[in-house]
């Protein structure tokens, strides 16, 4: 049975080897995941099955514009057409949720369709398409999904 929880330190060796089975050259260092994992807090998921790893999900939220960032996902290729990249992505945009924010954003390679279909499923939509947006002339689809929370003030008020 797949769990989705919060990662520990201990699984980011299995997460670097899905982020470079998924992402190739393309993939994270494992000294970034490291750093990640220190600054995203609850927003660093894992999907476990009997104690593999079969994918991840990390997100955080930038409070300068109050967007909640799906920042990258990624499930080992064995473990593809089950449902765990939708399993991680339904529990990473309900913690975004619940940070408050005002919208969720990601970004896709434009022929990724597996994951444009979650995304999709999930209410994002495709707001612009970059050809250089991690300036190495590779095309990306930004994606928005639009979050009906309260505003922090309002959460503040309604407490006292």
């Amino acid at each position: 049975m797949v769990v989705i929880r919060q990662a520990s330190l201990e699984d980011l060796k299995a997460v670097h080897t899905i982020e470079e089975l998924s992402f190739k050259d393309g993939s994270y260092p494992l000294f970034v995941l490291r750093q990640f994992f220190d600054i995203a807090e609850n927003y660093f998921l894992v999907a476990e099955d009997a104690g593999v790893i079969l994918g991840y999900a990390l997100g955080n939220i930038s409070i300068k514009n109050n967007q909640g960032w799906l920042l990258s996902l990624g499930v080992h290729p064995k473990a593809r057409g089950k449902q765990i990249g939708k399993q991680l992505v339904e529990k990473i945009v309900t913690l975004l949720e619940q940070g408050h924010c005002n919208e969720i954003c990601l970004t896709v390679h434009p022929y990724n369709r597996a994951a444009i279909n979650i995304y999709k499923h999930l209410n994002f939509k495709i707001v612009s398409e970059s050809n250089n947006y991690y300036l190495d002339n590779e095309k990306r689809l930004l994606m928005v999904k639009q979050v009906r929370s309260l505003p922090l003030n309002y959460l503040n008020l309604t407490e006292r």
